[in-house]
């Protein structure tokens, strides 16, 4: 019973802030209504596998997108990705530099707290390191919210004071409008959509981060570069949404809304140098490596790889390279940055 009324409050929050216009509204509204859910009755819930099936929905998605002249961008995504992992190393360690001195928490966790991984799996980083794993996952937490809820909408207003640039011929845009996808029936789909799943499950078995969605992509990607593949249904690119929120929103909880009493301050300074350097960095990559504005500053946003490729598509860019820097970005900090910081603190023992 509490699943569905955990599904049917996300279904409900997600198409009032669809119908709000509010940009990745449908996510956003299921986390915050599910998140309601779970702080005043305490008992909302979703099967956490159930996150798999909105791996693969979103991956298959993107891989439907997939062209032969998107293949020919990938290798302009390397300068790109080292410009991005630079400017989320650099930010990581003032933002967790600053945590450490302002609050009583030692350096790893400090540092844990700004890392922009995963929300679920940078807590058991910490916890395999030995670092405070509860202030890790209210900051983690805090980072996943404000990237999917607030900084979308800084993202387009930002977007709007380059226009001017871009309509100079600055920046040769490659945005591709949202496809209307709303009426294509589901029978013509499902062949796909069973490679995607398989291709999903094996992905998600390997334990690489966003394996799910990253293999289910793959698959679906070599099969429309192959051949004909129909268009994805727009109504099961919602139902990816509503999931993850359910999922999300779910693990909210009076605890860790009191936790965030003690971390005000660091939460908002987190908040700030994620604006800066999307913005800034944004702007750089945009001018330097001549990307549209808005695939630059979300590139360098703190959300999950899944949630951002759903907003992505709700803010009307549709690019397999902003996928595929989001993907790698995810798996270079979970593989590199905890390496980087056992280094750091055995030369700066504390």
């Amino acid at each position: 019973m509490w699943i569905i009324l955990t599904a049917a409050a996300a279904a409900a929050g997600g198409l009032l802030l669809l119908k709000c216009r509010v940009p990745g509204g449908m996510l956003v509204g299921a986390i915050i209504a599910v998140a309601a859910l779970s702080v005043t009755t305490g008992q909302a819930y979703m099967w956490p596998q159930i996150r798999v099936a909105a791996q693969v929905l979103t991956g298959a998605y993107i891989g439907c997108m997939v062209t032969r002249e998107d293949i020919c961008h990938l290798p302009k995504i390397i300068g790109p990705y080292l410009t991005v992992m630079g400017s989320f190393f650099l930010l990581n360690l003032a933002v967790g530099t600053f945590i450490y001195h302002f609050t009583s928490l030692d350096l790893l966790t400090s540092l844990l707290c700004a890392m922009p991984g995963g929300m679920s799996d940078t807590p058991l980083i910490a916890m395999d390191m030995g670092a405070d794993s509860s202030m890790v996952a209210v900051m983690q937490f805090v980072r996943m919210l404000f990237g999917m809820g607030c900084l979308p909408s800084i993202v387009l207003f930002s977007d709007r004071l380059m226009e001017r640039d871009a309509a100079s011929g600055a920046v040769q845009s490659r945005e591709r409008p949202v496809p209307a996808h709303t009426h294509v029936p589901l029978l013509p789909f499902l062949p796909t959509l069973g490679v995607a799943l398989c291709a999903g499950l094996v992905g998600r078995w390997s334990g690489i981060p966003a394996g799910a969605m990253s293999f289910s992509m793959v698959a679906v990607a070599a099969l429309k570069i192959a051949g004909k593949t129909p268009p994805m249904p727009m109504w099961l690119r919602r139902v990816a949404q509503v999931i993850s929120g359910c999922c999300i929103g779910s693990t909210v909880g009076l605890e860790q809304l009191l936790r965030l009493r003690q971390m005000v301050v660091p939460a908002v300074v987190l908040c700030l140098g994620y604006i800066l350097c999307c913005v800034g960095m944004g702007w750089v990559i945009s001018r330097v490596f001549h990307l549209p504005p808005k695939e630059a500053m979300l590139s360098l946003s703190p959300a999950g790889a899944t949630e951002m490729a759903l907003i992505a598509a709700d803010l009307g860019v549709e690019s397999t390279n902003l996928v595929v820097l989001q993907i790698c970005r995810l798996i270079g900090v979970m593989l590199l940055f905890p390496q980087f910081f056992s280094l750091l603190l055995h030369f700066l023992p504390l």
